[in-house]
């Protein structure tokens, strides 16, 4: 008997520590969030993902109960920033604010980070493409422009993101317009929206909320936007095609974690950011820069990502842009 209590003991003890760690996990995703979020932007400060990323990470602290604390990672058209996302514990504490370019560099980087390192949880904006020029500059309609681009082929120089959304927008233009630009690259939108306004170059393009600030300021002019129709969102611009320019492209941003994050926390982050961009504060601020409101979670995300991917490559593979040729 006396042999047989120790035994028991023991595959007891074992048993209860076996338990206490499968339960651990267990526990931890029941408490999250149980401290602060950190939410990664592969892009510098000033910039419209930095911009956008901010407006929801402070409503999301809110509505989680804990601080997302932004933190910029610029670097290789966003690929330094989302490998760190990529090799984080997948835990939900560690997200990624991703713009487009977390589509794009997989085929216009040579080492890029595949989507499938992540887990989409949200998509939270969509907005068009914009071309913007200097303030003073003579050319005040998109097609003014393109009449001069054209007279001089291989003089204007044009800012862009190499490898991100920004440089499809760039080599999408000027294939639709019939022009040759020189292309300028910058490390995130602001860097190239500041150059535009000091005359370094010419011509620049992003998405609308890059240039709000610069606007207001009259350092730059947007000509148009590559949408279907003018939108008061956008200052009711011009579209593209209504200056001769047949190109209707946009962006998008959406908020990441690691693969292997629990799907528990996965639908608790869906559900505060999905109340985080029903805010009234949110829906303002997105207003007041410029910013389009588009939340998906869910299957509805993961198909508008599926075709987003697939609509960027064929676009790639068409300008001859494509890098990297496997995900």
């Amino acid at each position: 008997m006396k042999l047989h209590i120790p035994i028991l003991a023991a595959g007891f003890l074992l048993g209860l520590a076996s338990w206490s760690v499968s339960m651990a996990p267990a526990v931890a995703q029941s408490d999250y969030p149980a401290k602060a979020v950190t939410m990664i932007v592969p892009f510098p400060a000033g910039g419209r993902t930095d911009v956008v990323g901010r407006i929801v990470a402070q409503e999301l602290g809110r509505k989680l109960g804990t601080p997302v604390a932004i933190v910029n990672k610029p670097g290789a058209s966003s690929v330094l920033g989302a490998r760190e996302v990529a090799e984080a514990a997948p835990d939900g504490y560690t997200l990624g604010f991703f713009s487009t370019s977390a589509v794009t560099s997989q085929y216009t980087v040579p080492t890029p980070i595949a989507l499938s390192n992540f887990q989409l949880v949200a998509i939270v904006n969509t907005d068009p493409a914009a071309l913007a020029v200097q303030w003073s500059a003579p050319w005040k309609t998109l097609k003014e422009l393109v009449d001069d681009a054209r007279k001089r082929p291989g003089k204007l120089r044009i800012g862009m993101i190499p490898g991100a959304s920004a440089q499809i927008f760039a080599a999408g233009f000027e294939d639709a317009a019939g022009v040759k630009m020189i292309m300028v690259p910058f490390k995130g939108d602001a860097d190239g929206a500041i150059a535009l306004a000091g005359g370094h170059i010419e011509v620049h393009v992003a998405v609308p909320v890059s240039y709000k600030t610069l606007m207001g300021a009259k350092k730059v002019r947007m000509l148009a936007v590559a949408a279907d129709a003018r939108s008061q969102l956008y200052d009711n611009l011009p579209t593209f095609r209504e200056n001769g320019v047949d190109l209707v492209i946009g962006a998008f941003h959406g908020v990441y974690v690691p693969k292997g994050t629990p799907q528990s926390v996965i639908n608790k982050l869906a559900s505060a950011i999905e109340q985080t961009m029903k805010s009234k504060e949110v829906l303002t601020n997105m207003e007041n820069v410029g910013a389009g409101v588009a939340f998906l979670r869910g299957e509805e995300a993961k198909d508008f990502l599926a075709k987003q991917d697939a609509t960027y490559r064929a676009i790639i593979e068409k300008l001859g842009l494509l890098v990297a040729p496997t995900k």
